[in-house]
């Protein structure tokens, strides 16, 4: 089948804004419905059970039980937002990726890139063949910082790095300092990624149109 005028780097955008929306955020809410559902109902099992406490080790066991319940439901949206960061970071990744490989033919790839991240190495290579700033793209910062913080959910159990603490605003920081996510935070990240990629693109049929 041949494809006449069919628009190959809008198709991908619209593909990876498909994806970002109704693979990983999708999955992402069913799971932390899922999780939240449990916390609240345990949480509320305990408290009353608290309130029924007759003696101070009864309640003070309850309480323990409490505050455990609260690590791990800490411990488990971590968990989630480390999956759904790593998603995320490689639907990017991959997206950037086949925009550039449509103009292997036009614009070679050179070998080698120069730059101390796989974001960076696709940042130079951008500049060098199209003449692009991956950095001035409105929404860069938020690929970054998905980028840096996905290596700290995968690298460092969820610490943030001295990369993304320095890199980035930090946003994804809860209140003990780790790298988590909310389901706001997951959908201004993917308003912003998809604004990203729109703009690319736009960059790019300029390009091609050269």
């Amino acid at each position: 089948m041949v494809w006449i005028n069919f628009d190959w780097l809008k198709y991908e955008s619209e593909q990876f804004q498909e994806s970002l929306n109704h693979r990983i955020r999708d999955a992402y809410l069913a799971a932390h419905s899922v999780l939240e559902k449990a916390y609240g109902e345990t949480k509320e099992k305990l408290y009353g059970e608290l309130n029924k406490a007759t003696d101070e080790e009864s309640h003070e066991l309850t309480s323990q039980v409490i505050d455990y319940e609260e690590f791990r439901w800490i411990d488990q949206t971590e968990a989630l937002a480390a999956m759904a960061l790593t998603l995320l970071a490689s639907q990017m990744k991959s997206f950037l990726d086949e925009q550039k490989q449509r103009f292997n033919k036009t614009h070679p790839p050179d070998p080698k890139y120069a730059g101390t991240s796989e974001l960076l190495k696709l940042a130079t290579e951008y500049h060098a063949r199209f003449n692009i700033d991956l950095e001035r793209i409105e929404g860069f910062e938020t690929v970054r910082e998905v980028s840096l913080a996905r290596n700290c959910c995968v690298h460092k159990g969820s610490i943030p790095s001295e990369d993304y603490k320095t890199q980035t605003k930090q946003r994804l920081l809860n209140n003990n300092g780790n790298i988590s996510l909310t389901p706001e935070q997951l959908d201004s990240i993917i308003g912003e990624l998809s604004q990203f990629a729109n703009s690319l693109t736009g960059l790019l049929s300029a390009v091609r149109k050269k």
